[in-house]
């Protein structure tokens, strides 16, 4: 459950980063409409709030809280550390993530 939640921030994550127009640019050649960026962030804040719910029902409200903003954290930099070296690896990295939570999921 709590490679699910480093999953669904570091989704969040992606999409606040391609939110952004330098990112966008970057990843996906072209500047994001204003209707694009608008949904890219209301679904970073429902993955936000999705990694806090899996973490919370996991490990309880006060260390769940604490293991997901170390998670938030973790996938801030892991995203950082992509778009800096291996932009191509970030979009991998976003399905790959989920897809090993779910698998995880279900072990």
């Amino acid at each position: 459950m709590l490679l699910l939640g480093f999953a669904l921030n570091y989704l969040a994550m992606t999409g606040l980063c391609l939110a952004m127009s330098r990112h966008h640019k970057l990843l996906l050649n072209g500047a994001p409409s204003q209707g694009r960026q608008r949904l890219l962030r209301g679904l970073a804040a429902l993955g936000l709030l999705g990694g806090l719910l899996l973490c919370w029902r996991a490990l309880g409200g006060e260390i769940g809280a604490v293991v997901w903003l170390c998670q938030l954290m973790l996938a801030g930099l892991l995203l950082v550390s992509l778009l800096a070296w291996r932009e191509r690896l970030v979009f991998a990295a976003a399905v790959a993530l989920p897809a090993a939570g779910g698998l995880a999921l279900l072990v």
